[in-house]
């Protein structure tokens, strides 16, 4: 029993058992959240961007599955990304009801909410909307791209 609790005590120690748990390092902030959904192929798709441009894009295309890929976005897309983010207005005025067949979009900055139908994107959003639209469609990508992919759920 001893020689056990010997074998025990040193396997703890040559693995650091008394050292505290590996963390991950801590996640950048969120920069932004956009979510582009509807039009003909009644898709929804949704890229989040946090401040240090670590981005995922999720493609969900109804019953048939969804893809998201985890990157970073180039240094140019990102600052032009940001400066249109920060032309944002504290309060948008109601938008126009645009192409009723067309995608409806919705950006989250600063804990504020920005909704817009395709064909009546305020001008104040176009840019901000234009270049989320275009990461989502896979524009800006730097690095190592990691793509997963998932089939329809069973059922």
């Amino acid at each position: 029993m001893r020689y056990l609790l010997l074998a025990v005590a040193a396997a703890l120690a040559a693995c650091g058992g008394a050292s505290p748990a590996h963390r991950p390092p801590p996640r950048a902030p969120e920069l932004v959240a956009f979510q582009r959904n509807g039009g003909l192929a009644a898709t929804l798709d949704t890229v989040t961007v946090r401040a240090d441009g670590a981005t995922r894009a999720d493609k969900r295309y109804g019953g048939a599955g969804r893809r998201y890929d985890d990157f970073h976005l180039r240094a140019d897309l990102l600052a032009r990304l940001k400066a249109a983010l920060a032309r944002l207005p504290a309060r948008l005025r109601r938008a126009g009801t645009g192409d009723r067949a067309g995608a409806t979009y919705l950006l989250r900055y600063r804990r504020r909410t920005y909704y817009a139908r395709q064909g009546a994107v305020p001008a104040v959003l176009r840019t901000a909307v234009s270049t989320l639209d275009s990461i989502a469609d896979g524009a800006g990508r730097d690095g190592r791209v990691r793509k997963v992919h998932q089939g329809p759920a069973a059922g």
